[in-house]
């Protein structure tokens, strides 16, 4: 049993399990590639719906906590192997071994070592000798968050929702598990940031008058009733009042219309008659900012009125304005500025978080220890039958460090070791 166990953590822990499962999954996106332009989102859907996919895609966060463990596990081993019981010796744990008959005559090899920049630890048949720092820490964070991101991943593709909402000026906020506070305002200004030309924000009253506004931004996503709040759309909630010669009872209705940026086209049909109305709001001038036309409150809309398959007119009228011309009248007495909005519940995105300040951390600690200071290690063990056996690893810098190994058992083979040294 403990073979089998052993068997199956060794595999479980094998460095070929990750590359081996991103590798399938990549000869499934090309196979899906295919027959959809949306390879990425539709294999995500795959994963989500199947049972045996989604233990496939398991199985790399499994490994790196088998992995993790192991690593552990095999530097507490060395740790003690080099402070405490130096007796003991795992050539697995290094780079190369070598076998020879000498001597444990270790006092002038440790003043060598020293010169050097060496660290010692000798008991009477073993000599221990280590310089550096390991990236132990760094293997560590690695791992972890491999673990982190796979574990995110698999999380996001297996109980991801998503639901549209349409965030409006002065409604109450709508949530996945029903109505939030009250949107007060909703501002779109220009951004002095490198990577946003401009910034949206959403203020929320909360429904309780003890706490504060909430402010939901474009990024990073805010969590709000269970579910971080991605904008993605902005538009107008129009009142819109229209009447036609052959349409006496008129209409008069809140439409939704997407149609910012200026210039973007929106259309409304006017329900039991033959019209359609194609909304957009005007370009604005050279020398002012998009975004101005979408803010401000006196704004202008254009329209092309079409019956049928045919432009009747086109004109413009101002917000709290109206246009009359040939029996049809347009007014618009009211508009509020609107974001379509997704509600995205996904845990997922934590460990994902996480694993992105372990790979930062990680990356951190690795290159300065392994560029300046990395770890050299070497043992010399004596046995009963009078062999010696040495053994050395080294994490950088492995030229210098294999010619001082190298050197330490021409000295030992030779028996010119000082024997009287301290």
């Amino acid at each position: 049993m403990k073979r089998l166990i052993r068997s199956i953590l060794t595999t479980g822990s094998s460095r070929g399990v990750p590359p081996t499962v991103i590798g399938f999954f990549f000869l499934i996106y090309i196979g899906i590639a295919f027959f959809t332009d949306e390879t990425l989102i539709a294999l995500m859907a795959l994963t989500g719906k199947s049972v045996i996919l989604a233990a496939l895609l398991a199985l790399i966060p499994l490994n790196s906590a088998l992995r993790l463990l192991m690593e552990t596990g095999r530097f507490l081993k060395k740790r003690r192997m080099f402070k405490e019981k130096v007796t003991e010796a795992m050539p697995e744990q290094f780079d190369e071994m070598v076998e020879l008959p000498a001597s444990p005559h270790f006092a002038g090899l440790e003043s060598r070592f020293a010169a050097v920049g060496y660290k010692t630890h000798r008991t009477e048949n073993a000599l221990a000798a280590w310089r550096g720092f390991t990236v132990f820490p760094a293997r560590i964070l690695f791992l972890a968050g491999t673990f982190c991101l796979f574990t995110g991943i698999l999380i996001s593709v297996t109980t991801r929702t998503s639901h549209r909402q349409m965030i409006i000026e002065g409604e109450p906020m709508p949530t996945p598990e029903g109505i939030g506070g009250t949107v007060k305002r909703i501002t779109l200004a220009n951004s002095n940031a490198s990577i946003l030309a401009r910034t949206l924000t959403i203020e929320v009253a909360p429904s309780n008058s003890g706490e504060q506004n909430r402010i939901f931004g474009i990024y990073p996503p805010s969590l709000y009733g269970g579910a971080f709040v991605y904008p993605r759309y902005l538009g107008l909630d129009l009142l819109l009042q229209f009447n036609a010669p052959d349409l006496p009872g008129g209409y008069a209705k809140h439409v939704i219309l997407n149609c910012y940026p200026p210039g973007k086209e929106d259309s409304k049909t006017i329900p039991d008659s033959p019209y359609r109305i194609v909304f957009s709001i005007p370009e604005p001038e050279p020398s002012s900012d998009r975004y101005i036309s979408y803010m401000s409150r006196d704004k202008t809309l254009q329209f092309k009125l079409l019956k049928g398959g045919e432009v009747l007119f086109s004109g413009r009228a101002p917000v709290g304005g109206e246009f009359v011309r040939d029996g049809y009248r347009m007014a618009f007495p009211e508009t509020r500025r609107l974001v379509v909005t997704d509600f995205i519940g996904d845990y997922g995105v934590f460990f994902i978080w996480a694993a992105a300040l372990f790979f930062f951390f990680a990356a951190v600690i690795w290159l300065p220890i392994r560029t300046f200071f990395p770890r050299n290690e070497m043992l010399f063990r004596y046995d009963d039958s009078g062999m010696m056996k040495a053994f050395s690893g080294s994490e950088g810098g492995r030229r210098a460090h294999a010619g001082i190994f190298h050197e330490a058992l021409d000295l030992l083979g030779a028996g010119k070791i000082d024997t009287t040294a301290a």
